[in-house]
């Protein structure tokens, strides 16, 4: 656990999320990100709607789970965006499944996430990833105090999507 934190699980979830404060920042030190979150709007766009495309920083889907909340916060951030130019807040996101792997292989070590409220920093530990087809992504929930990062993969193509999940495991208030 780093210093400043005190652990925390998902029996702690109503202790630290009240009130409930949408996340203001992201980071993961281990890889220099570092960005603003901001809620994202739903399109109408006619005959469909979609959620709206972060510009520059990372956006959160509003229905879901805020930071230490009970369930799975959902954040999408760029890879890349040469042609329309609204950053690449996640562009080192891909390098998380090969760190994971270093980790697993030395049997030490942690990645982790932290998200900035008004309440708190939530310290979030990558779990897991998961690469699908941008088709088959849906959002689902989670019985814990999860949050789930997603970027498009691969590079010039982005027909895929990168999902990092991570569970809270600490806060500081």
């Amino acid at each position: 656990m780093p210093d400043g934190f005190e652990a925390a699980s998902a029996d702690d979830y109503r202790r630290f999320a009240e009130p409930k404060t949408a996340a203001m920042k992201l980071s993961i030190p281990s890889l220099g990100i570092e960005s603003a979150v901001t809620e994202l709007s739903i399109l109408d766009l006619g005959d469909s709607r979609e959620y709206e495309t972060p510009d520059n920083i990372i956006g959160h889907i509003p229905e879901t789970a805020d930071p230490g909340e009970l369930g799975n916060g959902w954040f999408f951030g760029h890879l890349e965006s040469p042609l329309r130019g609204e950053g690449s807040v996640f562009r080192r996101l891909p390098e998380i499944p090969m760190l994971l792997r270093h980790f697993a292989e030395i049997g030490e070590g942690a990645l982790y996430v932290l998200l900035e409220s008004a309440t708190g920093i939530y310290l979030y530990e990558v779990v897991a990833t998961n690469v699908m087809h941008a088709s088959d992504l849906r959002l689902y929930d989670t019985d814990g105090v999860y949050i789930t990062l997603v970027t498009c993969v691969p590079r010039l193509d982005y027909s895929h999507r990168l999902l990092v999940t991570a569970k809270l495991v600490g806060v500081s208030t």
